[in-house]
């Protein structure tokens, strides 16, 4: 009796394994998006002009108050002494060179794009939005939106992101 249950565990513990490789394989080479989901997911577009945020939401907006009417932001967007074109190159500069940041979406009519940002120690990536602002020929500013659609943030750690971003930015266009 005992040698039939042994007999029957061990073909079951082998059954699993096999399956368990099967499905493994299948996603490795792409084909386990119906059962997984794909890594792309979906967010929504973010319309400045829309947006309902109030300043104590979990998130951080820098925005200028004629483009984001209905949101109450934390702060009026960065201005940056340099053409919309200029600052445009500057983020994507350093986007390019961060490894923790991902490119996730972009309008090139509207100026805006969608970045992914995990940093090391995060299981969810913050998303921040960002528009580039043309105010003169020799003034930009930049409109940014931080936020986590899923998951809990720390009081604070959008301000953080978004503080460095600016920072580093800056950084880049005084050089």
């Amino acid at each position: 009796m005992l040698e039939k249950f042994r007999s029957l565990a061990i073909g079951l513990c082998l059954f699993v394994i096999v399956i368990g490789l099967a499905v493994y394989f299948l996603v490795q080479i792409g084909g386990g998006d119906s059962i997984f989901g794909d890594e792309s997911g979906t967010l929504e577009t973010v319309e400045f002009e829309t947006l309902a945020f109030e300043g104590d939401d979990s998130g951080y907006l820098l925005c200028p108050a004629t483009l984001c009417e209905a949101a109450i932001t934390n702060g009026p967007a960065a201005r940056f002494e340099v053409d919309a074109r200029t600052l445009r190159l500057a983020l994507a500069d350093y986007v390019d060179g961060m490894p923790t940041i991902r490119t996730y979406g972009f309008d090139p009519v509207n100026n805006q794009f969608d970045f992914l940002e995990r940093l090391p120690g995060e299981s969810i990536p913050a998303v921040l939005t960002v528009r580039v602002i043309e105010i003169d020929n020799y003034t930009s500013a930049l409109a940014i939106y931080s936020r986590k659609p899923i998951g809990d943030s720390k009081p604070g750690e959008h301000e953080k992101r978004v503080n460095r971003w600016l920072t580093i930015l800056s950084s880049q266009l005084a050089s």
